[in-house]
């Protein structure tokens, strides 16, 4: 008797979560913001998590993950020798049973958990983080011969699963949309006189209208159309500032058009930022000029810290701006009406401050960490029939 009662009270073990990535932990990109925010989160006594990372190339210093195994499997092609080694790898981590759930990201983790063996009680998650504007013809062909081996595809943004509902065919009856999450206490508006001293250090005048764009110099996140944008602006309102934080593939070739249009005095390029939370809120608007989209993270971001947005109407984006509530949707690829966008805004400072208020509400309402957090963790749990 006295064995069943404690049987019976005793705690659920942790389930097992098995979690392949193609890019490292380290990486300052959204994708990865997101696994580091959804790991730290889940709670410790339900979750037994072991990160795999398909990422090659120099190690960088791992951020604090308490709790948390991560292995580094580097994978040059997964159709390769390197490729073949990890999967050996996670077939021989799920036929140890410890694992639950098998929850990849990125095209490479996809298609090894999708060619994994099936084993029973084990769930296997595809979470899909952009519009698969990587993904070659090819590829996508695979997916849709792969897709039906994932019990659940996870994106933020519906955008998302409508195209590869589109374009692999996915049902959407094993879709799920869980958005992106931010640390409201982190990301937040701050008080007048931090603001004024926050301005002062980065060398910025108190009437100055200042941009701020949080992205990778990357071709999908057209930078050159950005500054394109600004300088068409600067032409019709010249008190402003454009921050660029960012680094990347086009990094040389941005620095050289900004020389070359004569603004280097208004456009700073501040390369890869770690306390993006002590930039943004010193900042008056966010700009992203993506050509596409998942769902953005600078922006939640931005918007959480009480920012108004200027961004294009692509993928995620239609998601989180909602026009004339919390700034303002323009067409990718067009300079001019991104340049006018941003005039609208640096011309009217009641305006900024209503949509940033509104910004930051959306986020408290239906952005928050805590909510995608709880999301997932209840996403779990019902696939594993404990909910």
């Amino acid at each position: 008797m006295e064995s069943s009662s404690t049987s019976a009270t005793s705690p659920e073990p942790p389930a097992g979560l098995l979690v392949v990535t193609d890019t490292s932990l380290s990486v300052t990109g959204g994708s990865e913001q997101f696994l580091r925010s959804l790991l730290r989160g889940l709670p410790r006594h339900r979750y037994a998590v072991t990160v795999v990372e398909l990422a090659s190339g120099a190690i960088v210093p791992m951020p604090s993950l308490p709790g948390i195994k991560v292995l580094r499997v580097p994978v040059a092609a997964v159709y390769g020798r390197s490729g073949l080694r990890a999967y050996q790898v996670l077939r021989r981590l799920l036929s140890s049973g410890r694992y639950d759930i098998v929850q990849s990201q990125h095209e490479k983790a996809d298609v090894l958990n999708a060619l994994l063996p099936k084993r029973r009680g084990v769930i296997h998650i595809s979470n899909r983080r952009d519009m698969g504007f990587k993904k070659s013809n090819r590829l996508k062909h695979a997916f849709r011969l792969l897709n039906h081996r994932f019990d659940r595809v996870v994106a933020p943004a519906r955008q998302i699963l409508d195209a590869l509902a589109t374009h692999e065919h996915l049902p959407l009856c094993r879709a799920t949309v869980i958005p992106n999450g931010v640390d409201t206490l982190r990301y937040r508006p701050r008080e007048a006189t931090w603001r004024e001293a926050r301005r002062r250090a980065l060398g910025l005048g108190v009437d100055t209208v200042v941009f701020c764009c949080v992205a990778r110099l990357t071709e999908v996140k057209c930078p050159l159309v950005l500054v394109d944008a600004f300088a068409r602006l600067h032409a019709e309102y010249p008190d402003v500032r454009l921050l660029l934080a960012g680094d990347g593939p086009m990094a040389d070739e941005v620095r050289r058009k900004v020389d070359a249009s004569g603004l280097a005095g208004n456009i700073d390029l501040l390369g890869s930022i770690d306390a993006v939370d002590d930039l943004l809120p010193a900042c008056d608007v966010a700009v992203l000029a993506s050509s596409s989209e998942g769902m953005s993270n600078a922006l939640l971001e931005a918007m959480a810290c009480g920012l108004p947005v200027v961004a294009t109407a692509v993928g995620g984006n239609l998601q989180l701006v909602k026009p004339g509530v919390n700034g303002v949707l323009v067409p990718a690829h067009d300079p001019a009406a991104f340049a006018e966008a941003m005039l609208s805004l640096a011309r009217d400072a009641h305006r900024r401050h209503d949509l940033g208020q509104r910004a930051r509400r959306i986020v408290e309402e239906e952005f928050s960490a805590a909510r995608m957090i709880i999301a997932y963790d209840h996403l779990y749990r019902g696939l594993l029939g404990l909910a």
